[in-house]
């Protein structure tokens, strides 16, 4: 478990989750900066039906698309969308 540093003389508190939607499915991470596999790989641990030879995109505004390589980190924010795709998927 991962604590948050606090002004002198507060107590610390425990780093709150994240949860995030990789193909419309809500995925919780534990930390707040993962990688491009780690989040295929946390996905597939919590039941979306993906591979970790998929690529990774960020769902941005307005419909964009940004691809997360395996090795990027990413931090993670709450209500953030990913879309993981089969290699021969052409859409």
């Amino acid at each position: 478990m991962s604590v948050e540093v606090n002004k002198v003389g507060e107590q610390p508190k425990a780093a709150k989750d994240v949860t995030v939607t990789v193909n419309g499915r809500p995925i919780t991470f534990t930390d707040h900066k993962a990688t491009g596999l780690e989040i295929k790989t946390t996905a597939i641990n919590q039941g979306v039906p993906i591979q970790t030879d998929f690529a990774l995109f960020e769902v941005k505004g307005g419909g964009h698309l940004k691809q997360i390589g395996d090795h990027e980190t990413v931090t993670l924010n709450k209500n953030q969308a990913f879309r993981a795709v089969a290699p021969d998927d052409n859409s």
